[in-house]
């Protein structure tokens, strides 16, 4: 709970002791925010974990891999995961590097299995961990403005709200909110965007693996999910989706149709739920210069092609990285330090992302099209420089 201050009748006192103070606010309540905010209620910090949604609508990113059970066991969240009753993932097939379908078994990782879930119920139950932790959570509830002066974040939230922080955290995700008001700039990789549609009703007790096939517009994924649902999504680059209306049903559909493994998977279900367009863009937020008491975590700070798989373990990780760097500022609050070096490890992981990701597409058939010709052309594009001191 914040600190109550007993003051004396007619005392004057400072802006930002007029509202609720903390240690630390995250703004934004989605993986890495979440967890952030739980490492950090834990270690006996006071945290107010903001989150806009009230995690009412579907959510993307709904098949996790086997290496994310070591990072929610140290998290301390494995039973609550278990409690969802996640669908077992025994593999990936894909049509990528050639027309016959390559498998990878997850048998392989030492684990057993992957998951597929329904992201809105495993986002909601990693914010409901940081308020067990002892965070203080909110819903339905977004930064507005925000400004640093006399040591501490003056914040004012939807509603009215005000609080004041010593930490700042942006764990808005690929909209990098909180960064971007702030003055910093996203490095942008690429446009990408995912257009999905479910359907339900559908036998998965044979269908439980995550299926991925490339096409000349860009690429495909189709997974299973608790609840006899399967979903599909198209990647592809916004303009491309413009200029086809893809986020159209019917343009959307005759797209599937045209795929070979794709189209039979699905092959007789009911129609699809109206397709939804979501920002799969890659990018790194950069802020050259600026040694203020806040970072991005998880999306917010490098957002990746969900092609990698590694969305949500990536997210886990920094949450880690965040909660350290947050735990130094409040320790050496005139100390630049933290901030710099959070900032040049998330550079170096910018860096090998942007390698692996150019190995991924480089594999792919080759199709003369705009979506392939621009992931070639994008190889040498440079990393951020590191941050000034």
């Amino acid at each position: 709970m914040p600190a109550r201050l007993r003051l004396r009748r007619g005392l004057t006192v400072p802006a930002s002791w007029e509202f609720p103070a903390y240690d630390v606010v995250v703004a934004g309540g989605g993986p890495a925010g979440a967890a952030t905010a739980r490492r950090l209620a834990l270690a006996g910090h006071t945290v107010a974990l903001l989150e806009r949604s009230h995690f009412e609508r579907p959510r993307v990113g709904e098949t996790l891999a086997p290496s994310l059970q070591p990072l929610l066991r140290d998290l301390g969240v494995w039973e609550r995961y278990c409690a969802l009753d996640p669908l077992p993932s025994w593999g990936t097939r894909s049509i990528w590097s050639s027309a016959v379908p390559a498998e990878h078994s997850h048998l392989e990782s030492g684990y057993g299995c992957g998951w597929h879930v329904d992201r809105r119920l495993f986002d909601r139950m990693l914010f409901d961990a940081a308020a067990g932790a002892g965070a203080e959570v909110s819903l339905g509830t977004s930064v507005v403005n925000c400004r640093y002066e006399s040591g501490s974040w003056q914040l004012t939230c939807s509603g009215g709200r005000r609080l004041t922080s010593r930490v700042l955290i942006d764990a808005t995700g690929r909209s990098a909110t909180i960064g971007r008001s702030l003055g910093a700039r996203r490095f942008a990789i690429d446009r990408l965007v995912g257009i999905t549609a479910q359907w339900t009703d559908v036998d998965v007790t044979v269908e439980r693996y995550l299926l991925i096939e490339s096409v000349p517009d860009g690429w495909w994924y189709t997974a299973p999910l608790p609840g006899n649902t399967m979903v599909a999504m198209l990647m592809t680059d916004a303009d491309i989706c413009r200029h086809h209306h893809l986020s159209a049903s019917k343009p959307w559909r005759t797209h599937l149709q045209s795929t070979t493994a794709t189209a039979l998977r699905v092959d007789g279900a009911r129609l699809p739920t109206t397709p939804r367009v979501y920002s799969a863009a890659s990018h790194r937020l950069i802020r050259p210069g600026d040694t203020r008491p806040w970072f991005a975590v998880g999306d917010a700070a490098l957002a990746v092609d969900p092609i990698s798989g590694s969305g949500v373990p990536r997210a886990l990780r920094t949450a880690e990285a965040a909660a350290t760097t947050a735990a130094q500022l409040l320790t050496h609050p005139a100390d630049a330090t933290p901030v710099t070096s959070y900032e040049s490890t998330r550079n170096t992981e910018c860096t090998t992302y942007l390698s692996t990701r150019a190995d991924y597409y480089d594999a792919a058939l080759p199709h003369p099209t705009p979506f392939w010709t621009r992931r070639k052309l994008g190889y040498d594009r440079p990393a951020p420089e590191p941050m000034r001191r």
